[in-house]
């Protein structure tokens, strides 16, 4: 059977002779790994709406820019007068030819406040939010946009 005194005092011999080869400068053989920093994610209100109603034009937000492709998360709260609030949003890009492209829309039903995500990616560039009631009578309510 080993003795554990005489192991105790040759494991202290090994790792005392062991500080004294290696030197105190000593650098590991690779360099750090470095991670890319996410700038944090920021939320713009684009929209103040009141009295809209389904015979009204759709509306455009005021835009907002994605710096860092991701995806959008639009934010919106919509309250009735007197009924139930339902709206329509969608998110927009104006092309070079004059045509748009939608990155995701929402038909949303309800008084309060709801989100929704884009259905795809936003490359990075400008974009806004059109927006139009499909209720009769006045809603009113705000929309932002949180991007990545």
């Amino acid at each position: 059977m080993i003795d554990l005194k005489k192991f105790a005092q040759a494991a202290l011999l090994a790792l005392l002779t062991a500080s004294f080869i290696i030197p105190t400068g000593a650098e590991a053989a690779s360099s750090q790994q470095t991670s890319n920093t996410v700038a944090p994610a920021s939320t713009k209100q684009v929209a103040d709406y009141s009295n809209l109603g389904s015979n009204d034009p759709t509306k455009k937000s005021a835009t907002f820019n994605v710096t860092t492709p991701g995806y959008v998360t639009v934010n919106v709260t919509q309250n009735h007068g007197t009924e139930t609030a339902y709206m329509y949003y969608a998110i927009v890009t104006d092309l070079p030819d004059g045509t748009t492209t939608s990155y995701g829309a929402s038909n949303i039903e309800g008084n309060g406040s709801f989100s929704f995500t884009s259905s795809k990616p936003l490359p990075a560039g400008e974009y806004y939010i059109r927006y139009n009631s499909k209720q009769r009578g006045r809603t009113s309510g705000t929309i932002s946009v949180t991007t990545p």
